[in-house]
């Protein structure tokens, strides 16, 4: 399977949601990966112009596509 090495970034919304009512954010995203028979491999928050990277695999782009847009939704 292709893997896909994604970066993202929170909102100020997302960041003050996550301090009042924390959550691992690792499993949200796996669970959408795995929906569509995909398998998250690393997921890491960092510090810069970006708030985290994952590296993660799925059968295909649109398999692909179909995560991005629901985890950006």
């Amino acid at each position: 399977m292709p893997m896909y090495l994604t970066q993202f970034s929170y909102t100020p919304e997302t960041w003050a949601r996550l301090i009042e009512n924390p959550e691992d954010r690792r499993e949200a995203a796996r669970t959408y990966i795995e929906s569509v028979g995909g398998k998250l491999h690393g997921f890491w928050y960092a510090f810069g112009e970006h708030d985290g990277w994952n590296l993660w695999e799925a059968p295909d782009n649109v398999s692909m596509a179909s995560v991005m847009l629901a985890i950006g939704a």
